[in-house]
């Protein structure tokens, strides 16, 4: 790591904006620039653009120490001096314990008798067990500092769980969408979503009415409600209706006096969103396979009626957690016509071959080793791993599923 670069980044939603860099030194150490202070939320450290690690910064503590073994960063991380990020760090290390004990049972249980119900029972247990541990150390780590921005976040979640069945009213109620300490936090993209699932659909214009609202809730802080409206149009477009989208454009964005004013950058957003909608037929990119030959997308899918393409990274913890549910589907439904190819946003081949033997990925996987730059992600407009896009065999994007069992949804209903 000594002499490379890394780089502060800002949580705005589930996107990170680059607001400082600094370089490590010979000897391995680090620091950023003039003290400054800045607003509470979540932030990044980015080490080479695709290695990166979360941090609290709160504004009441003035320092925070972290000292790290080697790369990955979020798996050789030490918080020397920070009892938010201590509290965090100790959280993330339960959660990953339980993901491990969660993927041990899961690959046990596909080997066992469907009758052998006593192992199935214990298995159970011992995934309830760990389950159960986690949540209990998450209550202490709220309770040692109920007022701590962990704490905030940890708690505002956990009401909006609660709430979903309750509708949109109580959703509201609950969570401040124009608050921007939480906008620099992913459970502002949760309330979000929260909210929408929220509504009893009936029509397509009850979806337009509820963008309408959120964007209300939003417009008492500038930032939150720029975000909200580039994040809706995100949703929407991803997930349709399209008539919301439009409707979207019509309303708050186009016309000589918007009543958002749209940036360059937004309207930009707004088209190249539009191109890989669902419904849209997909750009047939090339992707690089692990002897560095490029293949183009309609011939990997030559033969097959869908396709699922599966971004992720290979130090990603919530792409892992998709892994065992892709390989259960690619098992299932490749003979009925479905190819899984997933593409690593890996920025080097560090991780690629060991991640790929140690999941046991069965699906084929592809990497250009240029992060974020990769061209396959730029092309389908991909902001965050994991992200599934469903294609059918001419490329028309049929479906964004949200995980592997909302995938496996789709494709029941597909190739019955």
């Amino acid at each position: 790591m000594a002499g490379g670069s890394l780089v502060l980044l800002a949580t705005r939603g589930s996107a990170h904006v680059a607001i400082d860099s600094t370089r490590i030194s010979t000897q391995g150490a680090f620091e950023f620039g003039e003290e400054r202070m800045l607003a509470p939320g979540f932030y990044q450290l980015a080490l080479n653009d695709s290695d990166r690690v979360d941090v609290i910064l709160n504004g009441k503590e003035r320092m925070v120490v972290m000292a790290f073994s080697g790369s990955p960063l979020q798996g050789h991380v030490t918080v020397l001096q920070s009892a938010e990020n201590q509290r965090l760090w100790r959280y993330k290390v339960a959660s990953r314990e339980t993901q491990s004990v969660q993927e041990t049972v899961a690959r046990e249980k596909s080997l066992l008798d469907p009758l052998d119900h006593r192992r199935i029972l214990y298995l159970d247990s011992v995934e309830r067990g760990a389950v159960q541990s986690k949540e209990r150390l998450l209550q202490q780590l709220v309770s040692e500092d109920p007022n701590s921005y962990f704490a905030k976040v940890v708690k505002t979640g956990a009401a909006i769980d609660r709430s979903i069945p309750l509708g949109p009213v109580v959703m509201a109620s609950i969570f401040d969408f124009s608050d921007a300490s939480l906008l620099r936090s992913s459970i502002y993209d949760k309330a979000v979503m929260a909210f929408l699932q929220s509504v009893n659909v009936v029509s397509e214009e009850q979806m337009s009415n509820a963008a309408d609202t959120l964007l209300r809730l939003a417009s008492r802080n500038a930032d939150c409600e720029a975000y909200m409206i580039g994040h809706l149009v995100d949703l929407f477009s991803a997930y349709g209706p399209q008539s919301t989208v439009q409707h979207l454009v019509d309303n708050y964005l186009a016309g000589e006096s918007p009543r958002i004013p749209m940036s360059a950058e937004l309207r930009d957003k707004v088209d190249r969103l539009l191109q890989v909608s669902i419904g849209a037929t997909g750009p047939d990119v090339s992707l690089k396979d692990t002897l560095g030959t490029f293949t183009p997308l309609s011939k990997l899918l030559t033969g097959h009626t869908y396709g699922a393409l599966f971004f992720y990274s290979s130090t990603c913890d919530h792409c892992h957690a998709q892994m065992p549910g892709l390989n259960r589907i690619y098992a299932e439904f490749h003979a009925k016509g479905l190819e899984v190819l997933g593409v690593a946003l890996d920025d080097d081949r560090t991780d690629f071959r060991p991640n790929i033997a140690q999941r046991g990925l069965k699906f084929p996987c592809f990497s250009e080793f240029s992060g974020w730059g990769s061209q396959a992600a730029k092309a389908y407009e991909v902001k965050a791993t994991p992200t599934l896009i469903l294609l059918d065999g001419q490329l028309r994007i049929v479906a964004k599923p949200y995980d592997a069992q909302a995938l496996e949804e789709e494709l029941r209903r597909r190739l019955p």
